[in-house]
């Protein structure tokens, strides 16, 4: 019996002994308890952790930038007092922009005349050197500066001029009413043109009857695509035998109405306009100083314009005419003067074209100009064009063009024909 008491207390022993070697089932049994005790410590550590973490940012939130927005507004108001004009400067870039333009080219014509035969020219010239300026003021006031040279093909270089310089009162996406005063182009027709105007090839006609700067007063409105505005003016052409009182007299009128839709490629844009003297446009103004005439009556003008775009497609037609007929005081001798009557004045511009995105875009341009009773004025009868406006890298364009002119019997610089051809590069920046 003892034996057998002594034979099972060893074979206990024996078992405990081996519950205890490494690898054995039971060793593996307790050391995986103590490996999932560690892991669930060490998870209840790292959750602490977090929480103390989102603590400490949920308090620097609370405190520290309060601190540092009073901070830096005590260190502003040092400055401010210490130097009133650093704001100004450092916020004029953010307001004041610069802008310009540079053309160059060449043309060569060929004219036939009446009595003189025929008759070549050639030349290359810088055609136009401007420089833009404008800066806003504030959300309600803004103000432009341009100075403009222009070296004409075929002509006498000009200076350096002040082109246009104007204040602008107003924000039409805020409010639809706007003030505007200084030398600017006043609003007398919309003067589309696409190809080189001047002095590259000669003005367009619309643009000899239409282009009128003056320093004048603008008044106008703009209200979902329509515009609508007024103007006066101190105008530089008088009539013959006039009291010579110098006063604001002439006035102009212009309405039209825009519309773009970009997702369909479409523009669209028509309007009308009427000024109390049309002869105050320069190029009338300089054609009745090169005759040595006057006029007899002030003559208002009349101006129509269209434009549609689609899908890179486009036409345009502008109509001027003078609203009745025109008496010009041509002076033939030293006191001596004719009175010539111009019936039925009038000047139209008609283009049609494609844009063509093949490497850069590619304007394709075609032209049928003319005029009615312009004869003292140089117009030609009828005019023909074609021109090429090439996208060669960004901001610059090469033109490529050529017009024919047929002018009437009494031209005044004794015409028959024209051809000229000529090229331009313009850049933009």
């Amino acid at each position: 019996m003892n034996r057998r008491v002594l034979l099972l207390s060893l074979f206990m022993a024996g078992m405990a002994i081996i519950s205890w070697i490494p690898g054995s089932s039971a060793a593996e049994v307790g050391l995986e308890q103590q490996v999932q005790e560690l892991i669930r410590q060490n998870q209840a550590l790292t959750d602490r952790l977090k929480q103390v973490e989102q603590q400490l940012s949920e308090m620097k939130a609370k405190t520290v930038p309060a601190e540092v927005e009073q901070r830096v507004s005590q260190i502003e108001e040092k400055l401010e007092k210490k130097t009133p004009s650093t704001g100004f400067l450092s916020d004029l870039e953010n307001r004041v922009t610069f802008n310009g333009l540079l053309e160059f080219g060449g043309a060569y014509q060929s004219v036939d005349r009446k009595r003189e035969g025929h008759k070549q020219d050639s030349d290359i010239c810088l055609t136009t050197a401007q420089i833009g300026i404008s800066a806003e003021v504030n959300d309600w006031v803004n103000g432009g500066m341009v100075l403009l040279y222009e070296d004409a093909t075929f002509g006498e270089e000009t200076s350096v001029d002040i082109d246009e310089a104007f204040i602008t009162l107003g924000n039409t996406e805020k409010f639809p009413f706007f003030f505007k005063g200084g030398k600017m182009y006043v609003p007398y027709g919309a003067l589309l043109e696409h190809f080189p105007d001047d002095p590259l090839i000669d003005d367009p006609m619309t643009l000899t009857m239409g282009e009128i700067s003056e320093k004048a007063v603008l008044i106008g409105v703009e209200y979902k695509g329509f515009a609508v505005s007024g103007y006066v003016f101190n105008g530089d052409v008088e009539e013959a035998g006039g009291d010579g009182d110098n006063v604001v007299e002439s006035y102009g009128l212009d309405a039209n109405y825009a519309f773009e839709d970009e997702d369909r490629g479409l523009d669209f844009l028509v309007g009308g306009s009427y000024i109390s003297n049309v002869f105050e446009s320069d190029g009338l103004t300089d054609a009745l100083d090169g005759l040595g005439a006057d006029i007899a009556d002030y003559v208002g003008g009349t101006a129509a314009y269209f434009h549609v775009g689609y899908k890179g497609l486009f036409f345009d037609a502008e109509y001027m005419a003078a609203s009745d007929n025109a008496e010009l005081c041509i002076e033939r001798s030293f006191d001596v003067s004719d009175v010539e009557k111009v019936k039925n004045m009038e000047v139209w511009n008609v283009e049609a074209g494609y844009n063509y995105n093949w490497w850069r875009n590619l304007e394709i341009a075609l032209k049928y100009a003319g005029s009615n009773d312009c004869d003292y004025f140089g117009f030609p009868r009828d005019r023909y064009g074609i021109n090429f406006n090439q996208e060669i890298f960004d901001n610059t364009i090469l033109s490529l063009g050529y017009l024919y002119d047929e002018y009437d019997k009494s031209d005044v610089e004794d015409r028959d024909s024209r051809d000229l051809f000529f090229s331009q590069i313009a850049i933009e920046f």
